[in-house]
């Protein structure tokens, strides 16, 4: 005697589950894929967010504090100690990455043109050995 292979049929209840079972698994891992790719876009804007409001500022301080941190050492207006020398590494890495994005010519952080990006890292050097000059004769 053949019997229809339905879904339906009563004899088939454990395909039927599985079935049902296989689909929710599949509708579970979209919404994961799609959780994780929202998830992923908003860090994404939230570090792109932060890294524009941030590094043009901090390239400004690391610039200062690369060229004062070692003049107020040289004419003993301040010691190095080891907080000092961490400000002063951590100056020094910002600067160096800031220096070496300006000589291979990348793009700016900020939506501005690569020329006046470069204008304004040159301006930041210039300021900061104008204020260390001035924070080392006082």
């Amino acid at each position: 005697m053949l019997r229809p292979a339905n879904s339906l049929l009563n004899s088939s209840r454990a395909t039927q589950r599985a079935n049902i079972n296989a689909e929710r698994l599949k509708i579970f891992g979209h919404i994961a894929r799609a959780l994780k790719g929202l998830v992923n876009d908003v860090a994404g804007t939230a570090l792109d967010l932060v890294l524009l409001c941030t590094l043009p500022l901090a390239y400004l301080v690391g610039s200062y504090l690369v060229l004062d941190l070692p003049a107020r050492w040289v004419v003993h207006r301040q010691s190095a100690t080891g907080t000092a020398a961490l400000i002063f590494l951590a100056a020094l890495a910002v600067s160096i990455v800031s220096l070496v994005r300006f000589a291979k010519g990348a793009e700016p952080i900020a939506p501005v043109r690569p020329r006046f990006a470069k204008t304004m890292l040159a301006l930041s050097w210039l300021l900061a050995l104008l204020c260390t000059v001035g924070d080392v004769v006082s």
